[in-house]
């Protein structure tokens, strides 16, 4: 037990002087910082709190039931910091205080009922409401990513700085990790803390690494078109004035190229070019402006020019990023750029 005691205030004090820098760098010398840093900041600086608060369990006869029962009551409190960090990313703005201080009426009530009657079943009935608010944040966040994504699909070009496909795996660490620490807090055992500590630095280490140069999107919709019935007629520029507008420019190229960008070029709206690359190309945005410049500038500067470095090839046929170039190149030719240029076979790909 004094090992596991040892361990415990050790990554006690790493935790909170993690979360205290980070917080303190994020909110007083991050030059980028944006609204949605400012909100990881805050988050990291209530978290260092918490995690201090813990230093009490490490003291001589601390480590007992009813003193467990308060630290395990405030700690479900940082169910909100998971609320508060996915309706920012997906939603950014959302978090006001009046959204705050509603969602904080259960934890109150649990807290203020406990304080004023301390009885097992009232602790079991908050562990059970923590239960249900953490799936409904689950499935709050599975849903909203999900929009979030195809919005983003659906408009931009380069997503390098607002992709959050990252969200989800991070986000099912931590469920489990806390489930985990959930399930072996009845136990009262000092390694269900050292799990609880190690997992929690993990998971804000890598929602750090993820979101330092995350820049999210506020979602406009736009107003569902009806199914074409001729293409022709509901799309003027169908038969292949879009295409031809946008190869002769070759607005692909532009690695901020967005839907906006290419309705202005057609004068039109975004609404009409989104129903017409989905219904008619079956495509989104992201994809065909992708498609055009691994087909219409990669390859060929590949072919012409088999001693050009793929991230040369990948800055000059318009994407921000070589891992994103790596991705599509093999989405539409099928291969690695690594393998294209060593097989004879993919030399001899004619152009589109």
């Amino acid at each position: 037990m004094i090992d596991y005691i040892n361990i415990s205030s050790f990554l006690i004090g790493c935790s909170t002087a993690i979360y205290s820098l980070f917080a303190i760098y994020i909110l007083c010398i991050f030059p980028r910082r944006t609204r949605f840093h400012t909100m990881v900041g805050i988050i990291l600086a209530v978290w260092a709190v918490w995690t201090f608060k813990d230093i009490i369990l490490t003291f001589p006869g601390m480590y007992r039931s009813d003193v467990l029962m308060w630290i395990g009551l405030v700690d479900g409190w940082s169910a909100l910091t998971y609320a508060i960090f996915v309706s920012e990313v997906t939603m950014p703005g959302w978090t006001t205080w009046r959204r705050l201080a509603l969602l904080s009426i259960p934890f109150a009530v649990f807290t203020a009922a406990y304080i004023v009657w301390p009885r097992q079943w009232l602790i079991n009935a908050y562990w059970v409401f923590l239960w249900c608010f953490a799936w409904f944040i689950v499935i709050f966040c599975w849903v909203t990513v999900k929009r979030y994504l195809r919005y983003i699909r659906t408009n931009f070009s380069n997503l390098d700085k607002i992709d959050i496909s990252w969200l989800r795996p991070v986000f099912l660490f931590a469920i489990v990790s806390q489930l985990s620490w959930f399930f072996l807090s009845y136990s009262q055992q000092v390694v269900a803390d050292i799990i609880y500590y190690f997992s929690s630095i993990i998971m804000w280490l890598l929602v750090l690494h993820y979101s330092w140069n995350f820049r999210p999107i506020k979602i406009e919709e736009m107003p569902a078109a009806p199914a074409p019935k001729n293409s022709a007629k509901l799309y003027p520029f169908a038969e292949g004035e879009l295409e031809e507008k946008v190869n002769a420019g070759r607005l692909y190229l532009n690695r901020d190229f967005t839907l906006v960008d290419l309705a202005r070029c057609m004068s039109t709206n975004r609404t009409y070019v989104s129903n017409y690359l989905s219904q008619v190309r079956h495509q989104t945005f992201y994809d065909y402006i992708n498609e055009l410049r691994i087909q219409r500038a990669a390859v060929p500067l590949m072919r012409e020019h088999p001693e050009f470095t793929l991230e040369y090839v990948a800055t000059q046929s318009g994407f921000s990023s070589i891992s994103t170039f790596r991705r599509a190149f093999m989405k539409f030719v099928g291969v690695t750029p690594g393998q294209f240029g060593r097989d004879e076979d993919y030399q001899t790909l004619q152009h589109d």
